[in-house]
């Protein structure tokens, strides 16, 4: 099983590599990366999280995605609590670097991660934690953020398409609700595209950093060894001495194992803290995690199953 889902996992990432070199031939650029992105985030993910809904109801699958929801609020409780001891630094600083760690790049690298590696119910088991993520991103996260007065506007950032689509597929898993297989079949063409163009749109990013002047800050290496190794470890722990299934107790470590997420930037840009920080450790993180999530994932996967 370790040698199966090495192998997926570097396929992944052979796969990101592309983006990289397509984006630095000038195949695409800023702007058609950011299209490839919307495409992605708004059409593509959201269609194969609904398609991973549309699969048999049974006792074991939807007492998994319970337990998925409680492991991902254990870890993330866990995460926000030691970063507060973690992370130090002046007032722009600071909180950057408590997002950062706290929150993975779950959804556009772990869903094809997963995808890849588990299929359907990997992703089925995903959603889980990205509903937590999400919900506790526009809280806590604009708590730390110092911006108290957004958090009456909050809400209306739970309408995304991931979270939407979320809802739909539990609607139709619930009801057993099955999409007509004219409509099922053309949605799983798209949805499909998912692992292939999320691993290219997150080549294509990490190509548009400055890499070499970002490799030269020691405190980025700090801030990946503890989002990279300290964390996953960690999670993993807990999962472990958790009542898991393997499907459910990987796919948590697979989310944990993410690299910083794009929303770190997005949050500094929208609370005028350092946004070019955030985007140094979301490109650090992502580089790095091309090593670390094969190697930890080799080690989770010895112990979980």
């Amino acid at each position: 099983m370790s040698l199966i889902v090495l192998k997926k996992i570097i396929e992944m990432f052979i796969i990101l590599l592309v983006g990289v070199i397509i984006y630095k031939a000038k195949i695409i650029n800023d702007v058609s990366t950011k299209h490839l992105s919307n495409v992605l985030l708004l059409l593509v993910s959201p269609l194969l999280i609904i398609q991973s809904y549309q699969i048999d109801f049974n006792r074991e699958l939807l007492q998994g995605l319970i337990w998925a929801f409680a492991a991902s609020f254990l870890t993330f409780l866990f995460m926000i609590v030691a970063s507060e001891f973690l992370c130090h630094g002046d007032r722009n600083r600071s909180p950057v670097e408590k997002i950062a760690v706290s929150y993975s790049n779950s959804g556009f690298i772990g869903i094809p991660l997963i995808s890849g590696v588990l299929g359907d119910k990997g992703v089925f088991y995903m959603t889980a934690y990205i509903t937590v993520f999400n919900l506790l991103l526009w809280t806590h996260g604009i708590i730390l953020m110092g911006d108290n007065d957004g958090l009456k506007g909050a809400w209306k950032n739970f309408l995304s398409p991931a979270i939407l689509s979320i809802v739909i597929g539990i609607i139709l898993f619930l009801f057993q609700l099955r999409l007509p297989q004219f409509i099922e079949n053309p949605l799983e063409m798209i949805a499909s595209m998912n692992t292939p163009l999320g691993m290219i749109v997150a080549g294509a990013n990490l190509a548009q950093g400055n890499i070499l002047k970002s490799l030269k800050n020691k405190r980025l290496y700090y801030l990946s060894f503890i989002k990279l190794i300290v964390y996953p470890l960690a999670g993993l722990v807990v999962l472990w001495l958790l009542p898991l299934e393997f499907e459910v107790a990987f796919t948590v470590f697979i989310a944990l194992a993410c690299p910083a997420g794009a929303s770190v930037i997005m949050f500094a840009q929208r609370y005028d803290r350092d946004a070019y920080y955030a985007s140094e450790i979301f490109v650090i993180t992502t580089l790095l995690s091309a090593v670390t999530i094969p190697l930890l994932s080799v080690v989770a996967v010895s112990l979980l199953s």
